[in-house]
C-alpha cells in the first residue's frame, strides 16, 4: 500500500517506521506525522540519514515514488486478470491519468523484474485462441497476427508465435467447419467466403473451399 505524500509546515528531521501491520512497508514520520507509506527499497532509495529534513525536494521525490508505486500496483491488478502486453498496460495506466514518466518508469520496473514478456504474452494469446476456435468463432492466422499487433506486439514476433502455436492444418480446419456450419444454416456460398475473408483466411484456401463444395453440389 502506498499513500500520498502529504504537505507539512514543518521541516524538522524525518524519520521512519515499519509498519505492524504490513511489515513490507515503512511509513516516513516528520514531527509524528506519518507523510508518506512506502515499501522498504523505494524508503532505501532516499537515503534518510538521522539528519534529513522534510524539505519540498524531498517531498517532490517521494511524491514520485508515492505515484510510481500506485502506478505499479494498478499494473499489477490488471495482470492478475489476465495476461497483458507491455502496450496494453500502458494504455490502461494512461487511461488512469498517470503521467507518461511514471508510466514508462513503472513498466521498465516491471519488464525488469520479469513481469512483462510480451512474446510470452503472445504465444499464451495463441495458444487460447486455438483451444477456442469453433465453427461459429473461426479464427486464421492472419486474423490472429493483426490481434497481435494490434496489442503492441512487435509483427515479426506475432508472426513467430502464431507460426509455432497455429498449424495449416488447424486453420484449414477451423475454416472447413466454419463453411459447413454457414451453410448448414443457410447462409450462401458467398456469402460464407466472405465472413470467412474477413475473419483472414488466405484467398488460395477459400477458393480451395469452394472448388471442392461446388463438386460435391454437382456431384
Amino acid at each position: 500500500m502506498t499513500m500520498t505524500a502529504t504537505s507539512t509546515r514543518s521541516t524538522g528531521a524525518v524519520t521512519t517506521r515499519i509498519l505492524e501491520r504490513n511489515p513490507n512497508m515503512v511509513a516516513l514520520i516528520v514531527a509524528g506525522r506519518t507523510v508518506a507509506v512506502l515499501g522498504h527499497d523505494e524508503a532505501r532509495s532516499l537515503r534518510l540519514g538521522t539528519k534529513t529534513r522534510w524539505t519540498a525536494q524531498l517531498k517532490a521525490r517521494v511524491t514520485a515514488l508515492v505515484q510510481h508505486g500506485r502506478a505499479r500496483e494498478a499494473a499489477l491488478r490488471m495482470m492478475a486478470r489476465r495476461a497483458h502486453t507491455r502496450d496494453e498496460l500502458q494504455r490502461g495506466l494512461r487511461k488512469l491519468k498517470y503521467a507518461t514518466a511514471c508510466v514508462t518508469g513503472t513498466l521498465d520496473a516491471l519488464e525488469r523484474d520479469g513481469w512483462i514478456d510480451d512474446a510470452q504474452c503472445a504465444a499464451a494469446r495463441v495458444a487460447q485462441w486455438e483451444r477456442t476456435t469453433t465453427a461459429r468463432k473461426p479464427r486464421s492466422a492472419t486474423w490472429m497476427v493483426a490481434k497481435l499487433v494490434a496489442a503492441g506486439i512487435e509483427p515479426d514476433v506475432a508472426e513467430q508465435c502464431v507460426a509455432r502455436g497455429m498449424s495449416s492444418a488447424t486453420e484449414r480446419r477451423s475454416a472447413e467447419e466454419a463453411l459447413a456450419t454457414a451453410l448448414k444454416a443457410g447462409k450462401s456460398l458467398r456469402a460464407a467466403l466472405a465472413a470467412l475473408s474477413r475473419r483472414g483466411f488466405a484467398p488460395e484456401l477459400l477458393e480451395e473451399l469452394a472448388v471442392r463444395h461446388e463438386e460435391r453440389d454437382g456431384a
